[in-house]
Formats: structure tokens, sequence, C-alpha cells
């Protein structure tokens, strides 16, 4: 029976359920592990992993669903899983690269992704800059990390957005400065990409006094046709990061379509939920290929 073990804080997090739901479902001896609740252990011959005190085998398979407060930690669990062995559809580097909005506005752009201007700073000297070279009359402010629209500020003119970012860089972050794109509708395109190709698209609104098109932050979903624009986007920013699952969160400008952000540890509740399909299953399905026969790749 193939061991797999999905890397999450919590199994009550639906997308967590369902994946190990589907797991066991398809026969794998399906279970979860608790960052917070491991200890990495390095020796003289290898690394290991533990739980509250006990050495962990390694898994045949491990399926990462690491959050922003975890990176670091879950990188390092990942990492001496995936040197044992264990096979894991996205390399710890994309997953970590995914997590940190400046590294991934720098991978789109390198690789020619239509994706919002971004600047990032980390002094006052540089602020007047960064929204010049942004461009616009207001602008979203962003911290390098964290995910559901958390330490995401809109500054509606240039004197608050002056104000914000005093306040963040004389804090010692570093911080994203991007251009706020006004839509009849406040809305963005989430689209989920399993094993590199586009499966499903959702709308996400903004919710009443807000921005941010984050379901999390009382924001709406509503079902979408997957164009083919749009999912050759989302391809296209998947192929970029290296991240062939993933969620790929788009708008539609005057320009055309272009990358908001993306997410590497995408949300099933949305697309199952409005369209009624089972997504973790063939997620499962998708993140075995390339495994080898009785055991990890």
């Amino acid at each position: 029976m193939l061991r797999v073990t999905l890397l999450s804080q919590s199994a009550r997090y639906y997308t967590s359920r369902r994946l190990l739901e589907a797991g066991r479902a398809l026969g794998y001896d399906m279970v979860r592990l608790d960052p917070e609740r491991a200890a990495v252990v390095a020796g003289a011959d290898a690394a290991t992993v533990a739980e509250r005190g006990k050495l962990l085998p390694t898994p045949d398979v491990v399926v990462p669903r690491i959050g922003s407060q975890l990176t670091d930690w879950g990188l390092a669990i990942l990492e001496t899983w995936v040197a044992a062995g264990a096979h894991c559809a996205v390399t710890p580097g994309a997953v970590g690269r995914a997590a940190d909005k400046l590294r991934t506005s720098q991978c789109l752009a390198r690789h020619g992704v239509p994706a919002l201007p971004t600047v990032a700073i980390r002094d006052r000297a540089d602020i007047a800059f960064a929204l010049s070279v942004a461009g616009g009359t207001s602008w979203v402010v962003k911290a390098r990390f964290g995910t559901h629209g958390r330490n995401v500020v809109l500054a509606p003119d240039r004197r608050s957005a002056t104000s914000i970012l005093e306040a963040l860089v004389d804090g010692g972050r570093t911080v994203l400065v991007q251009p706020f794109v006004a839509l009849d509708e406040p809305r963005d395109l989430r689209v989920l990409v399993l094993g590199g190709e586009p499966v499903a698209a959702a709308w996400r609104y903004a919710g009443e006094h807000d921005f941010r098109a984050n379901v999390h932050r009382g924001g709406k979903a509503a079902h979408a046709e997957l164009t083919p624009e749009a999912g050759a986007l989302a391809v296209r920013a998947s192929a970029a990061l290296d991240l062939p699952f993933c969620g790929v969160d788009l708008i539609e400008t005057d320009a055309g379509w272009s990358v908001v952000e993306v997410n590497g540890s995408p949300g099933l509740e949305g697309v199952e939920t409005l369209s009624g399909r089972d997504f973790a299953t063939p997620y499962l399905e998708r993140w075995m290929k390339g495994l080898r026969s009785g055991g990890a790749a």
C-alpha cells in the first residue's frame, strides 16, 4: 500500500479533509502530519523527521499544504523527506518561491508572463520612486508573505500610500507596491491548475466595503467558464514558477488578462462547491505521476 503523508496543520481545513478522504478512497495509507508537531533530526548519516519524539518512516509520497506562517519550517520537513527519497510533485524550491510574492513577481517577469507591475522597497527614500514606477493614482500595498488577503492594504491616494509605506518600511519590512486596477465589478478569476493543466475556474467577488476578492475576507465566489485565454495564461504562470499544482489569480484589464498572484496551496472548496465535481481525486492521481511502482521516485 502506498504510504502518503499530507503536510497540513489541520484536518478541519476543507481541502486537507478532502485530500485525506480521496487518498483513502484510492487505497493509499493516507495520514496527516501537523508541521508544528514535528521535529527534524539531522545526524552524521542523514536527516529524518519525528513526531512528538517518535521517528517517522519516510513516506512514499508527501503532499505539502504549507501555510504562510510556517513556510520555512514546513519546507525544512519537506526537504528532509524529499532528500530521503519521498516523491513530491512540486519541488521544495517551487513551494518556497510561490510563498514569496517578490520572488513570484520576479519569476513571472523573467519569463515574460503578463502580471501587474510590482515594486519592492525597504526604505523611505524609495517610496516616491515605487509609486511612480508602479503607476496609477491609487495603489495596493502588500507584505512579502501572506495568504487569504492578509497584510494587503488599499492606498486610495498618494498621501495615504506614503503614510502606509513609511510606517511599514520604518518597521524594517520589505513592502510590495502594485497599481490598483479599478474594475466595474471588483473581482478576479481563480484558475485551478492540476498537473500543469487548467481544470476549473471561479469568479471571486470582493465583499462589501472591501477591494480584496478573497472568500476568506467575506468575498463571494461564482462559477466561471474557463476560457482558452485565461487557461493558457494560468499554465504559463504555473510553468514559469515550476509549480504544476497551483491556483492562479487573474484580472481582466484593458490590455487583457494579467496575473495578480499565484497560490502554491490552492483550495478546493470553491470549485468543488460551485461545480459539484470532485477535484480532490484527480489532484492526487495527477500528483502520483512520475512515481515509480512500489515506492517513491
